[in-house]
């Protein structure tokens, strides 16, 4: 007995020593995650921005007058912005709408900036989950949240529409992919799901059909594979649904497309690359540097079989090239820049979380030394740290230059110098293209249709 006792004395104190040991890395990946909250909790204000009007209050105010369910069904079904079904953006907006009896719009974005924590999570599920270590597994994770956990993509948060798109198809698609990987009915149900929201989040959650299928066929799991086509040919009908081919941004073409057939390796490479953009006259050669070695890099790894090692990383990394791809198709011809504009430099964190851990299982896991002599997992820390912590300042400058922007605009409509006064609430810039003129003009009465049905009430400046 006495024996027994000591026995399981001498097990706590192995754990409770694990345990303590293990708080500070979880320290460290934490701490961006507060910062990034943090500051875009500071930032948040309640006002509608650019696309905010048409894509959110101009939809809602038509739901609103619409008096049969029917009715609202088909406009659900058929609304569409630019090239895009928001279905999930507009579902969440209506269902506020339906619960609350307004719109709230710091709200929105919260719900959409809560989504890097829930990618954050699928990461940390999907990083080294056979590892037995806790310590050094949160150890080797702390590169992956300061390169989540930045606000380098500040122009997706704190923007109702753009954070309820682009962040929730990053979700879902990379967790249809997680579940699509594992066996059981349980899982694939799960990412039948997941396919489902992340094509109504946006529309390269139809890059899923063929990933879906690929990786079904690769596993034997031919039932599973009728579903799957099954499903997607539901997706594809409610997308089709009086669908509006001729709404594409490009310049040169109209038609969708049009323009997504079209090549462009050097925007993409961009793309890919756009994390290392820093502000200043170099930023599209630096992000066509590091988008360069990121495609060596992966495919480096993929002749070393990679592929086979990590299945389920590999084809999230395929998931990210074919969105690259797509939307080189769709907006190449507003310029290289374009590329690395700040919306997209999520995609490009998670190419370089990604690249981080195939470097981990393949070289820095292995090496028997203390974490405090691992060079190779200091010098990643520290760059990731040194990286967060300087875009965290550009983005903390770029949401407060809009904010300024936004309230401006807001005080001019509010207190217009005239009757006929147009200006706000969207305020006018220099080399506007023609869709940001059509919005300036329409944004005043969208927002005064809003005011008058209850749907909106802006706060006053």
């Amino acid at each position: 007995m006495p024996s027994s006792s000591w026995t399981f004395k001498a097990v706590g104190e192995v754990l409770d020593s694990r345990g303590r040991k293990a708080l500070i890395p979880a320290f460290f990946v934490a701490l961006p995650a507060i910062l990034f909250y943090a500051i875009l909790f500071r930032k948040a204000i309640n006002v509608p921005f650019m696309d905010d009007y048409e894509a959110l209050l101009d939809f809602l105010n038509r739901m609103t007058e619409l008096q049969s369910g029917s009715a609202k069904a088909s406009y659900f079904l058929a609304s569409q912005f630019n090239e895009y079904k928001l279905f999930f953006a507009h579902g969440v907006a209506w269902l506020q709408l339906a619960l609350c009896g307004h719109v709230y719009i710091k709200l929105l974005c919260a719900v959409g900036n809560g989504f890097v924590l829930l990618i954050a999570v699928l990461l940390w599920k999907m990083f080294l989950p056979d590892y037995k270590n806790l310590t050094h597994r949160l150890a080797f994770f702390i590169p992956v949240s300061w390169l989540l956990f930045q606000l380098q993509y500040a122009q997706t948060l704190n923007w109702a529409m753009p954070s309820l798109q682009n962040l929730p198809v990053l979700f879902f698609s990379l967790g249809a992919i997680y579940l699509l990987v594992r066996p059981g009915q349980g899982p694939f149900c799960g990412s039948l799901v997941c396919f489902v929201l992340a094509v109504a989040s946006s529309g390269n959650g139809f890059l899923l059909i063929p990933i879906g299928v690929l990786i079904l066929v690769s596993a034997h799991r031919y039932v599973h594979v009728v579903c799957w086509l099954a499903i997607s040919a539901g997706c594809i009908a409610a997308y089709a649904y009086r669908y509006n081919v001729l709404s594409s941004q490009s310049r040169l073409q109209h038609s969708v497309f049009s323009t997504v057939i079209r090549p462009r390796p050097l925007y993409v490479i961009a793309f890919i690359g756009n994390a290392a953009a820093f502000p200043g006259r170099f930023h599209v050669i630096l992000g066509l540097f590091v988008g360069l070695l990121l495609c060596v890099f992966f495919f480096v790894i993929a002749r070393r079989g990679y592929v086979r090692k990590n299945p389920l990383v590999s084809y999230c990394i395929l998931f990210l090239l074919l969105t690259a791809v797509g939307v080189a198709g769709l907006r190449s011809d507003l310029g290289l820049a374009q590329s690395l504009d700040s919306r997209y430099g999520i995609y490009s964190a998670l190419f370089l979380i990604f690249a981080w851990f195939a470097i981990v299982e393949e070289f820095v896991q292995h090496e028997d030394v203390p974490l405090l002599h691992n060079h190779n997992l200091l010098v990643a820390i520290a760059g990731a740290v040194l990286f967060a912590l300087s875009m965290d300042g550009v983005g903390w400058l770029n949401l407060e230059s809009r904010n300024r922007w936004i309230i401006v605009g807001m005080a001019a409509f509010e207190h217009p110098v005239s009757r006929e006064s147009s200006i706000g609430p969207i305020l006018p810039y220099p080399n506007q293209n023609a869709r940001l003129d059509e919005l300036d003009r329409r944004a005043p009465a969208i927002l005064r249709q809003s005011t008058k049905l209850g749907i909106y009430k802006p706060p006053a400046y």
